[in-house]
């Protein structure tokens, strides 16, 4: 867009409107400038400092005068204008201010995530390794079980391989021990003879210095009902099914058929007796092949240790099946 000029006294040229003879005039009074590059050169420095913008501008005679408006209450510069260095783009005529960038650095903000307070900071760090032990315990406890694991239990282990448990002072072996012996020496028909073992509560006492074996089994039952019956000891020592040969070294008659009194001697598998076999002693015969017996540790007649219960046994059946009689 083409620039309009201003100059009153200058004639002629397109656009130009005179101005009223009143208006030609400026007082030069009003403004005094001791420096005015715009008057001194008639155009704008360019950004550079060197050379002339090439659009140039007619010089105002006094920058303190509105020639438009003219009038006597024109207001006074009071200061010196600070020339602004504009830089013209000569292709589309448009002015750029050039301005040093402000750059705001922080005060005393350091960057990246910001740390806990020193007394935070321990408190995590115990809670984490409680956290490691707890998961440590739990990984322990889950992976070594707590039953009896070679007269230990894995609790046991735990705390003697870490040193915190005296396995000297260990009875959890002894214990262990007992609870073993308890379990063999109260199946059916076992029965070593003339012992008593510890931490084994045996059955009841039925009387007679003669009974040599263990309270409770069917060895000491039979022992005892048979003194009641003929008034005599066994004297042979050992387990139930072992009762068939020590008759014989004894000397006392041994029969496929019953009678009356009469030990019935099972060997071990025979008609529900155990490993060790089973001892018992007739009550009677039945007609159907079968006699009723009473015994000691025999569960499938409603009994057990050291607990009298009747069961029918059928016959015959020998040698898994014998009866003696002195």
């Amino acid at each position: 867009m083409p620039m309009m000029d201003l100059n009153p006294n200058k004639p002629g040229g397109q656009g130009h409107t005179p101005l009223p003879e009143s208006m030609g005039q400026f007082p030069s009074e009003s403004a005094s400038f001791s420096h005015n590059p715009i008057s001194e050169h008639g155009m704008f420095p360019n950004a550079a400092g060197s050379g002339t913008n090439p659009q140039r501008f007619n010089p105002v005679t006094d920058p303190g005068v509105n020639p438009l408006f003219p009038s006597p209450e024109q207001p006074k510069a009071t200061r010196q204008l600070v020339p602004a260095y504009r830089e013209a783009n000569a292709s589309d005529n448009k002015m750029t201010v050039q301005r040093e960038p402000v750059v705001i650095k922080p005060a005393g903000i350091k960057s990246g995530i910001p740390r806990p307070p020193q007394g935070r900071r321990m408190v995590i760090q115990i809670a984490v390794a409680s956290l490691l032990l707890v998961i440590l315990a739990g990984t322990l406890l889950a992976t070594i079980p707590l039953g009896f694991a070679n007269g230990k239990t894995g609790l046991t282990t735990i705390l003697s391989s870490s040193g915190l448990y005296d396995t000297k002072n260990d009875n959890s072996t002894l214990l262990a021990q007992q609870a073993a012996t308890a379990t063999a020496v109260t199946q059916d028909g076992f029965d070593a003879g003339n012992q008593a073992y510890v931490g084994v509560n045996p059955g009841p006492a039925l009387g007679g210095s003669g009974n040599r074996f263990f309270q409770g089994q069917c060895t000491y039952w039979a022992a005892y009902r048979f003194h009641q019956l003929h008034g005599i000891w066994v004297p042979w020592l050992g387990n139930a099914w072992e009762w068939l040969g020590q008759a014989q070294n004894y000397g006392w008659k041994v029969s496929a058929q019953p009678t009356v009194g009469a030990i019935v001697v099972l060997q071990p598998g025979v008609q529900g007796a155990g490993g060790y076999g089973h001892v018992a002693i007739v009550e009677s015969i039945n007609s159907n092949g079968t006699v009723h017996t009473s015994n000691y540790n025999w569960y499938m007649g409603g009994g057990g240790f050291g607990v009298l219960s009747y069961w029918d046994f059928s016959y015959p059946g020998y040698p898994g099946i014998a009866f003696i009689t002195n």
